[in-house]
């Protein structure tokens, strides 16, 4: 389900509720997503990677490619940004 104007409706969804349906649209597949597969087996690739960094930094989370890049799962990102939300 592809979702026009999507990060405006950000305020709207919980961190964590963002970054799963974000995913969802990145990978372009419906099907639910095993939280602790490698996203790039899922068809995630560095540039969908990139945009999403951008995206959470305008989100106010400050995270890296690099950092995304190292654990491409739901789980590990979901940590990441629960750590930098705490601050």
């Amino acid at each position: 389900m592809k979702m026009k104007g999507f990060s405006r409706m950000t305020e709207t969804l919980s961190d964590l509720d963002w970054l799963q349906a974000r995913v969802t649209e990145l990978i372009e597949d419906e099907d639910s997503i095993d939280p602790d597969e490698s996203l790039i087996f899922y068809g995630l690739d560095s540039i969908r990677v990139m945009t999403l960094a951008g995206e959470l930094k305008e989100r106010g989370i400050q995270v890296s490619f690099e950092e995304l890049a190292r654990t491409p799962t739901l789980n590990a990102w979901s940590a990441l940004i629960r750590e930098r939300r705490a601050g």
